[in-house]
């Protein structure tokens, strides 16, 4: 398995063989925006850790090589983030992203580039949002016979106000595309957040869907558990760490954050 650590945007460790290449340049402006290359050259597993006690500002381009397969996990501690990625796959690709963040405030734009037929991109997010968190998504399906599936996942605490805005983009002739989206917040608060689900279709040989809900744990889930003898602040906890833990195969991070704000 391949693995990056970033303090504060820099790489401060790294364990990486032949399938993983990794360029870190800076742009020479006002912003001090730093930026990191990741090209995948054969199918491999990476981890990405980063943590920070200060603004990160930091610009990811990710790209893989055809016939290729990711398993991308990334995992954001502490800090505040100002993240654009790029992400682009070649013919016959498959990146599978998994994102955990834990943080103090988020501002990320994801741009995916799906550039050859086969290309497919699953994502999961799974974040506790305690301050300001926006996350743009735009999936373009550049080539026929491409493939996404969005989802993210929120639970908004604290003084949170979260964000998801998730476009998906088809062109006319670009036939036999699936662009899937599922969004869901848990909010816990009175503040607002919101969601934004769009499809940008232009072609009839497409299966398309979205799906965003934004809400308390459901009112049903609480009254069976509660029917069971759990008390309210328990089933609720016990709601919460189920929606974290969907669709995720190592709990890991999740147990340590359910720890951290639900004893």
């Amino acid at each position: 398995m391949n693995k990056i650590v970033l303090g504060n945007g820099e790489i401060i460790k790294k364990s990486l063989d032949d399938k993983v290449e990794i360029t870190v340049l800076a742009k020479q402006n006002f912003l001090n925006v730093k930026i990191l290359k990741i090209k995948v050259l054969k199918t491999t597993d990476l981890v990405i850790e980063h943590t920070a006690d200060s603004e990160v500002k930091l610009d990811i381009y990710i790209n893989l090589e055809p016939d290729t397969k990711c398993n991308l996990t990334e995992i954001k501690k502490e800090g505040n983030y100002k993240l654009g990625y790029k992400i682009y796959q070649a013919e016959n690709t498959e990146l599978n992203i998994t994102k955990i963040n834990d943080v103090y405030s988020i501002k990320e734009l994801l741009i995916f580039n799906l550039n050859g037929e086969n290309a497919k991109v699953n994502y999961l997010l799974k974040s506790i949002s305690k301050m300001a968190e926006k996350y743009d998504l735009m999936v373009y399906h550049n080539f026929s016979n491409t493939w996404s599936n969005i989802v993210n996942h929120g639970v908004n605490i604290k003084d949170g106000i979260l964000k998801f805005s998730v476009s998906g983009f088809v062109p006319h002739s670009k036939v036999n595309c699936v662009v899937n989206q599922n969004n869901r917040i848990i909010n816990l608060t009175n503040n607002s957040c919101e969601i934004h689900p769009n499809l940008f279709i232009d072609e009839n040989d497409v299966v398309a869907n979205h799906s965003a809900h934004i809400g308390k744990c459901k009112d049903e889930e609480l009254f069976y558990l509660k029917s069971r003898g759990i008390s309210e602040q328990a089933a609720e906890r016990l709601l919460i760490k189920g929606f974290l833990m969907q669709k995720l195969t190592d709990h890991t991070e999740i147990e340590r954050i359910i720890k951290k704000y639900w004893r």
